[in-house]
Formats: C-alpha cells, sequence, structure tokens
C-alpha cells in the first residue's frame, strides 16, 4: 500500500469503514491488521504533507497525532443535498422547515434526552407531561428535573445567546445536571471540569491534566472566526459535538452536553440550516450513532464518518418532517386533526417502517410504549381510517399495513 492507495480508498463516493476495509471481500481490500495500521500511518503522512482532501482541525489531541476529517466526495455530497433539500423545502413554502416545526423539535428533543437516559416506555404520557413543564407546571420527579434542567438550559441559551466559553459551559453543564447527579460525580467548587481519569468503553477521556488546554483549543477555534471556520461553519456545531464526547470534560452528561452545546452554536452562529432535530434522531439511531463515533475513535480522530453519520441522518429526518406536514394537511383538508400522541405515533412509523408493510407488534415496538396491543390497534385503525395507512393481508392471512405513499412528498 501506498499514498495514491490511500487517496483512491478515501475518495470513495462512501466512506469505507474499518470493517469494509478489513472484512469485505466485494470490496476487494481485506486489510490485516498490519496493513491497517500502515494506512492510518500514510494519512497521518498526507496530512503532514498538506495533501488537500485532508482538512486539519487545531483541536488538541491526546492520543492522536490530529484530529481532521476528508473533504471528499462523501461528504461534499452528504452535506450538499441536506443543504439542497433545506433550500428547495424553503423556495416552496416560503419558510424554513425547522422555523415551522420548532416546537415539536423542542418538545422531541426534550423527550429523546429523557427517553435515551431512561428508557421511559410510555410515550403519550411523557409527551403531556413535558408539555405541561412547558408551561410551568410543578415539578413532581426526577424525570420532571431532567425536562426542567433542559428547559433551562435550552431557555438560556436563546434568551442570553451566550459566548461560547469556558464560564458559560459550565453554566450550561450545571443547569442541565442541577439535582441529577451523586455528589462525587458533581464538579468541585473552583473547578470546570472533573479532577479525576473516566473510561468511556474501550476508551478514555483526556488526562485531567490535558482537560484544559484541550477544552482552550476548542474555544480559541470556534472564537476564532478564521477561514476555516467560515469554510465549514455548517459543520462547526457537529465538529464541537464530536470533540466533547472524545474529551468527556464531565464524570457525566458529556453526551447531553454534547448535543445542546451543537444547540448553542447552531443559534449563536446563526446557521439556519442546522438540524436542531440530531437529538431526536440520535436517540432513533443510537446503534448507527455510536458506531460513528467508535469509528472515528479507532482511525486516530478521523471524524468523517460522524460527520457522515450527522448529515445522512439530517437528510432523512428533513424528509419525515416534510412527510409529516404533508400528512396534517391531508387529514386537515378531510375534515379531521391528528392530536399530539397520533402525529408523535406517526412520526414513529416514518422513522421506523424500513420495510415496507408492519404488524400490530412491530407498530408497537416503533412507538416504545407499553400500550396493550387493543390500544395499538385503536390508533392504527385510526390511521387507516385516515387514509395515512394502507391494510392487507399477507400470504399467511396476517393484517398487515402500509404507509400511503400517495400523501407524501417523498416516498419509501
Amino acid at each position: 500500500m501506498d499514498k495514491n492507495d490511500v487517496i483512491n480508498i478515501v475518495s470513495q463516493d462512501e466512506y469505507l469503514s474499518i470493517s469494509d476495509l478489513r472484512y469485505n471481500r466485494n470490496l476487494g481490500f481485506l486489510l490485516s491488521r498490519e496493513e491497517f495500521n500502515l494506512f492510518l500511518k500514510l494519512k497521518d503522512e498526507l496530512i503532514i504533507e498538506n495533501n488537500s482532501l485532508f482538512v486539519v482541525l487545531p483541536l488538541k489531541s491526546f492520543n492522536s497525532k490530529h484530529i481532521y476529517f476528508v473533504n471528499s466526495a462523501y461528504l461534499k455530497y452528504y452535506s450538499s443535498e441536506y443543504f439542497r433539500i433545506l433550500s428547495f423545502d424553503y423556495k416552496n413554502n416560503h419558510s424554513s422547515l425547522l422555523n415551522r416545526n420548532i416546537d415539536d423539535i423542542i418538545k422531541s428533543h426534550l423527550f429523546s434526552e429523557i427517553e435515551g437516559t431512561l428508557n421511559i416506555e410510555n410515550v403519550p404520557t411523557t409527551h403531556k407531561r413535558i408539555a405541561e413543564l412547558y408551561k410551568e407546571h410543578k415539578v413532581l420527579d426526577q424525570n420532571d428535573i431532567i425536562v426542567k434542567n433542559m428547559f433551562n438550559a435550552l431557555k438560556f441559551i436563546v434568551s442570553e445567546k451566550p459566548e461560547f466559553n469556558k464560564e458559560n459551559l459550565l453554566k450550561i453543564y450545571k443547569m442541565l445536571s442541577e439535582n441529577s447527579l451523586a455528589k462525587e460525580l458533581e464538579i468541585k467548587p473552583g473547578n470546570y471540569y472533573r479532577d479525576d481519569n473516566v473510561y468511556i468503553g474501550n476508551h478514555e477521556g483526556a488526562p485531567v491534566n490535558k482537560i484544559e488546554e484541550c477544552m482552550e483549543s476548542l474555544f480559541s477555534f470556534v472564537n476564532s472566526g478564521s477561514d476555516l471556520i467560515k469554510q465549514f461553519k455548517d459543520f462547526i456545531p457537529h465538529i464541537c459535538h464530536y470533540y466533547i464526547l472524545y474529551v468527556h470534560p464531565y464524570f457525566d452528561f458529556n453526551g447531553r452536553t454534547a448535543r445542546v452545546v451543537a444547540f448553542w452554536l447552531s443559534y449563536i452562529m446563526n446557521i439556519k440550516s442546522a438540524p436542531l432535530f440530531i437529538s431526536e434522531a440520535i436517540n432513533e439511531t443510537k446503534h448507527e450513532y455510536y458506531n460513528a463515533i467508535e469509528e472515528s475513535r479507532n482511525t486516530n480522530n478521523d471524524i468523517t464518518s460522524f460527520l457522515g453519520y450527522i448529515f445522512n441522518t439530517s437528510i432523512k429526518y428533513s424528509f419525515v418532517y416534510q412527510n409529516l406536514e404533508h400528512i396534517k394537511e391531508y387529514v386537515l383538508k378531510n375534515g379531521d386533526a391528528l392530536t399530539n400522541t397520533e402525529w408523535v405515533y406517526v412520526k414513529k412509523i416514518l422513522i421506523h417502517n424500513n420495510n415496507g408493510f408492519f404488524n400490530c407488534k412491530q407498530f408497537q415496538q416503533f412507538i416504545s410504549s407499553s400500550i396493550s396491543k387493543q390500544g395499538a390497534s385503536k390508533f392504527i385503525n385510526k390511521f387507516v381510517m385516515y387514509d395515512i395507512l394502507r391494510k392487507q393481508k399477507n400470504k399467511k392471512g396476517e393484517i398487515i399495513y402500509s404507509v400511503n405513499n400517495d400523501i407524501l412528498i417523498y416516498s419509501f
């Protein structure tokens, strides 16, 4: 293997994973461990030689030579396709998809954080409770505390537009974690970050004596106004998202903090294309999310896979929200209206129904709810009545359902 081979590999239309390079016979690489390590070494050499494919970020690393991404056809396609979809939608509707759905997106963001953390099963009840807390109802339990903390952090960001620095990051972290951490996991008075080492799966967070300089490199980079920031402005929230997960500056709540930081930067940098639904998307695609992080960690902080995941998932969710809007209008034209719970359930179907057809049991899995089979059937039959779903029998005589593609903007 030489450097031309490396350039050929990273320039593919799809960004090949470690598994693709080492085990996928159809691709023809089948790299041994030694060859894969050479591949990583040659990438580092190309970076040092200032090869234009590689975008090196001025972020401190504690276990690799660089933190970077490859600006190849793969990343250019997914990022530009996402922006194209949003632009096309704006042109047709004279308003942004995100602004039109901002209330639902923020509530879904909050619910996703709770569901992802606490494995909540009663979807409609939890969404109802979030709506109540949104209207300043009294906090009753730990779930309520987490929701309220999230509200306070988002409210602080939206109302104050705080500068991105360590003082404000600590404020936001304390808002997110207030009354939610064991005493030993709290940040000590006078400290900004944890004071002991942590492990995240097979990886270690930044050593305690490196956290400060790592985080300072992040603040300096974001606030620099450099050409790199201007050129890749839309990438910045997601780069920071990954970097906070990488450094892991706290004992707990690093993931939630990283996702809120992405929201924060999207807001104060006025990134109109920011996928504010990304927290919800992550909760629904956890396996792919963790794989993208792991892939980046295991390739010496090449974050191309992570950025690709963000934009690819954002495309899917843009389609979901545009389809939801169209379904809502279709139902209204027929004299009906979707309740909040029905809206959530239809969204879950659009997200999870990848096979074209599903049955009642699969619907229960889609919605992650303890609802009974009878209760699930009631909702499904209502969606059939609205003409959102079509009902039929398969060859085994089982009743199955499919989405009415005629009322979708983007078909499955």
